[in-house]
């Protein structure tokens, strides 16, 4: 139900509909990609230290790095440059080998200029840059906290801290005038210094029981006695397990209303419509770009982990942080040793396919206290099914990627 991802591409939108301050705003070390924000108002960019211990140690030759340059030894210079780079949230090498000044750490030295205010942003190695990169350097923290400190910086002021253990198992980022606080389970505060909430708190938008996750339910289609999900009024083909997914996490995080089995396929359509850009009458498969777009149109925040970066640890990071994900994966697995949930839910005739199929996106909406995963597939026509740790390894072993699904910031009022 979904092909091999396709080369990813860059997806935009706003974190608010109102501007916000750019200068304020410097970009946090795993900043959400997909997220600009607007830019204006009063805040100005300080250039000092940011805390913790300086990513580049060894700047010998960095400084006289130039395009196209690629390293004579191991660990030359354009290596260092790269993994500071990569270090500080800029830079994805993926399975790229190191020491080639090409394109993309071109593209992400522009970006670590931008953000800390070097002029001009022009991707070359400067005296200013190499500075910049022998400044103390916070470590990374999760990009969906980017996000939100991106969207509140207006209020909170400059980063005064990396992410870092609170009270009760919390992690809190402290700004200049306030902090970001994620509670156990998802929660997120937004406070300013005397502790009183900005917005109020955010709650966690995964599920702990089945019975929670039927309220979330979308089937892909309707299927004779089974139409508790989709009475199949409208089908446009057996290919919208990726529409599908987006409108059951969608509904999860708030952004859109869950749809009745009679609304299941109009709800459907207008998801793949949106991704797609045009009234669709057949469905279509799907890359985790397009799923992504789909959250994005829907109304909700999407943070992409493509298929190499994808394991059943960074499912558990996202569900940790009260998001569900949409993840690509295939449920019969690769061979009868090997096999998810696909066989057991077929065999329970909650299945609308038996056999093995190929790639399938899902939304996996939470965990239970035992520590099984809670599944909102959208070939369950009786909903929503409970997954094994073995059963989520063997789906995600073939992953076409994973959408981390979160609500949008609540603005200040």
């Amino acid at each position: 139900m979904g092909p091999a991802p396709a080369s990813p591409r860059n997806v935009v939108r706003d974190a608010f509909e109102s501007a916000v301050n750019g200068e304020a705003m410097r970009r946090l070390q795993g900043l959400a990609k997909l997220v600009t924000v607007a830019q204006q108002g009063p805040f100005p960019m300080a250039q000092q230290p940011r805390g913790g211990p300086p990513s580049l140690t060894d700047a010998t030759g960095v400084g006289d790095v130039v395009f196209n340059q690629s390293d004579k030894a191991q660990e030359g210079p354009v290596t260092r440059m790269q993994k500071f780079l990569e270090g500080a949230g800029y830079l994805d090498m993926g399975s790229a080998d190191y020491g080639l000044f090409g394109t993309k750490t071109q593209t992400a030295l522009k970006d670590f200029q931008t953000a800390e205010g070097i002029s001009p942003a022009d991707g070359k190695m400067s005296p200013a840059t190499l500075a910049a990169m022998q400044r103390p350097q916070y470590p990374a923290t999760d990009s969906t906290m980017g996000v939100l400190a991106d969207a509140y910086a207006p209020q909170l002021g400059r980063p005064m801290s990396p992410l870092e253990p609170g009270k009760d198992g919390a992690m809190v980022q402290r700004f200049e005038r306030g902090t970001l606080t994620r509670m156990p389970g998802g929660e997120v505060r937004v406070q300013d210094l005397s502790g009183k909430n900005l917005v109020p708190p955010t709650p966690p938008s995964t599920v702990t029981t089945l019975e929670e996750a039927k309220a979330l339910h979308v089937a892909q289609w309707g299927k004779t006695d089974y139409k508790d999900f989709n009475d199949g009024s409208e089908y446009y083909g057996g290919n919208d397990c990726g529409p599908t997914s987006v409108v059951i996490t969608a509904t999860a995080v708030g952004a859109m209303e869950h749809p009745d089995a009679a609304g299941a396929g109009e709800a459907i359509d207008g998801v793949r419509d949106n991704i797609l850009d045009y009234d669709s009458n057949t469905s279509t498969t799907m890359d985790v770009t397009q799923v992504a777009e789909g959250v994005t149109d829907a109304g909700a925040v999407a943070t992409v982990v493509y298929k190499n970066h994808v394991d059943v640890a960074a499912v558990d990071d996202a569900l940790s942080r009260g998001h569900p994900v949409i993840l690509g994966g295939n449920p019969f697995g690769s061979d009868a040793d090997h096999q998810a949930w696909g066989p057991t839910a077929s065999a329970a005739d909650n299945y609308l396919m038996d056999h093995n199929f190929g790639g399938h996106w899902v939304a996996v909406t939470g965990r239970t206290e035992s520590g099984n995963y809670i599944v909102n597939d959208p070939l369950c026509p009786k909903g929503p099914i409970e997954v094994t740790p073995e059963q989520m390894a063997e789906y995600v072993d073939g992953n076409l990627g994973m959408v981390e699904v979160s609500p949008k910031p609540v603005p200040v009022s």
